[in-house]
């Protein structure tokens, strides 16, 4: 058997993420800006890294290349917001 030198993940699931948002911080600006990045899927990650293997969601965008990203491991990532909660007047949130 190979040894893995670098992590490597794989997409085990995917599932819709209609409402949803990646919240993406600019720490260049004074004060810092943030970016509410549409969601367009869940993706179950299972991540192997030496000899330890973990799993995580994460949400899946299209950056402005139409690149399929994961947010999570995105610099400048903070948190998932759902928009779609408008009884409180402002969006939930989930996040690191």
């Amino acid at each position: 058997m190979s040894k893995i030198k670098e992590a490597k993940r794989s997409i085990l699931h995917i599932m819709p993420a209609e409402g949803w948002v990646a919240v993406f911080t600019d720490d260049d600006g004074v004060p810092p800006e943030t970016t509410r990045v549409p969601l367009f899927a869940w993706a179950v990650v299972r991540e192997i890294d030496k000899k330890t293997a973990s799993t995580q969601v994460t949400g899946l965008f299209i950056d402005d290349e139409g690149q399929v990203c994961a947010a999570c491991w995105c610099a400048g990532f903070l948190r998932y917001e759902r928009l779609g909660d408008l009884r409180s007047g402002r969006p939930s949130s989930v996040g690191a």
